[in-house]
């Protein structure tokens, strides 16, 4: 965690340094580059802050630790399908739908029936066949 508090807070303070010389540079008449470049420096800077407020309160960490196995952390992290194509099905369906709204509204349903499969595939995947439960 403190690599990320690191970076963060370096992305943030670049990003607000780097907002002020593009604001004199273009002597504050382009309002949409000065307040985008202040505005990502302030949210890295908040999420900085966030990490080093959570480090403080949690303690050391094991993604902090050299020598950590992954066994250390705490969390379960779910249980995930390395086999599962499900996965894809969904992105592909994602792909369909935005597609539809960018080039014609009549695509656009194929792409949410198509995610509707997905979804169903994706949840009832352990409920079926040789991995079932």
């Amino acid at each position: 965690m403190k690599s990320s508090i690191y970076v963060f807070n370096l992305c943030g303070l670049f990003f607000i340094a780097v907002g002020i010389f593009y604001g004199f540079f273009t002597d504050f008449t382009e309002l949409v580059g000065f307040p985008a470049l202040l505005l990502v420096g302030l949210m890295a800077l908040m999420i900085g802050v966030y990490l080093w407020l959570t480090d403080r309160r949690v303690g050391r960490q094991p993604q902090d630790n050299d020598d950590a196995e992954i066994s250390d952390a705490d969390a379960d992290y779910g249980m995930f399908s390395p086999w599962s194509w499900w996965p894809i099905v969904s992105a592909g369906a994602a792909a369909v739908a935005f597609y539809g709204i960018a080039m014609g509204w009549w695509i656009f349903p194929f792409g949410v029936v198509l995610g509707i499969v997905a979804l169903v595939g994706l949840t009832y995947e352990h409920d079926r066949g040789d991995f079932a439960h």
